[in-house]
């Protein structure tokens, strides 16, 4: 039988999604290929609704073209299963887990992304409750960036990928454009250290990328950021060390990056000297007790000569020893 002219072809490819699904060696791919158009059709209605249009952006998407699949890089037997586990375990790491939103709640937030004809939202209630939490959450990170860039969102969630998208949803929309130039690479360092090594990524790595790539800095990072950054966001010693090889100074360090408070000025003159980190603690401290304790003596009327007897004892102590070694 043909099929009759007045048949939308979106209703002609949900219903060979509903047959190839049916099919078990095609379900894995085939979800995913679905959450493929799903994306692209909500960034299109996103591009369509927005009031700030790209110079030329808003007659292609009026026209319908788009470059293709988005989620190129992802192999071709990886289904929705694999996606989310990996969203979630991105969603840990970033200590993004919350309550699981209900079947209701979730299809309440599709149904809000798209105006999903009967064979769309027949194909979102058979997925499994995680992937439906993925495919929802995909599509409304993938509308604020189409409000956002408006005309440069498909290439950009080209770029990102679907883990690339995750890394968006749970550290913000900001770190798209970034993660999207830098590649898969960049995605490290938000695995491993989250926010705080990104930002010493985008502020310090980036405008000296040029410099670090020259001198295998670069690579060194992305490779273990830990060793660069601490858990404030603070340069460590061997960032300042390898930063230097490269002919980039790292001002702000200070030592090891724990030197602060009373101490962090004189401690930064020491490491400037070579002197270790924990010497340049211990003389911060001992002049911070050194200073309470005058303020101590001042408060009470204390003579300051005080100070001066422990030191006047040794000073005897010593040239008695010495005289007596003459003798």
């Amino acid at each position: 039988m043909r099929p009759s002219r007045n048949v939308g072809p979106r209703w002609i490819a949900s219903t060979a999604l509903v047959v190839l699904l049916a099919l078990p060696g095609a379900a894995r791919a085939g979800k995913l290929s679905w959450l493929d158009d799903v994306v692209k059709e909500v960034v299109r209605e996103a591009e369509v609704g927005s009031k700030v249009v790209v110079k030329g952006a808003d007659e292609a998407i009026q026209a319908g073209k788009t470059g293709g699949r988005l989620f190129v890089r992802e192999a071709a037997e990886e289904g929705l299963d694999v996606v989310a586990r990996r969203a979630e375990n991105f969603a840990k790491a970033g200590r993004s887990v919350g309550v699981a939103p209900s079947e209701a709640l979730l299809q309440s937030r599709f149904a809000k992304l798209m105006k999903a004809e009967p064979e769309v939202a027949r194909t979102f209630a058979a997925l499994a409750p995680a992937e439906k939490r993925l495919v929802v959450e995909m599509g409304e990170t993938a509308q604020r960036l189409a409000r956002r860039y408006p005309g440069q969102a498909e290439p950009m969630i080209r770029s990102l990928g679907t883990e690339g998208l995750s890394a968006v949803r749970v550290y913000g929309d900001d770190v798209a454009e970034a993660l999207a130039r830098e590649g898969t690479s960049s995605l490290g360092v938000l695995r491993k250290t989250g926010r705080t090594g990104w930002d010493f990524f985008t502020t310090k790595v980036l405008p000296n990328k040029g410099k670090l790539v020259a001198g295998g800095v670069l690579t060194l990072f992305l490779a273990d950021p830990d060793k660069f950054v601490d858990t404030a966001g603070r340069a460590t010693q061997y960032a300042v060390e390898q930063f230097a090889k490269a002919g980039v100074s790292l001002a702000s360090s200070m030592g090891n990056g724990v030197v602060r408070g009373l101490g962090g000025t004189f401690g930064t003159m020491l490491a400037d000297w070579g002197i270790s980190a924990g010497v340049a603690r211990a003389i911060g401290v001992g002049l911070a007790v050194l200073v309470v304790l005058i303020s101590v003596m001042v408060l009470v009327g204390a003579p300051i000569r005080w100070l001066y007897r422990p030191f006047g004892l040794v000073f005897r102590l010593f040239r008695g020893k010495k005289a007596g070694a003459r003798a």
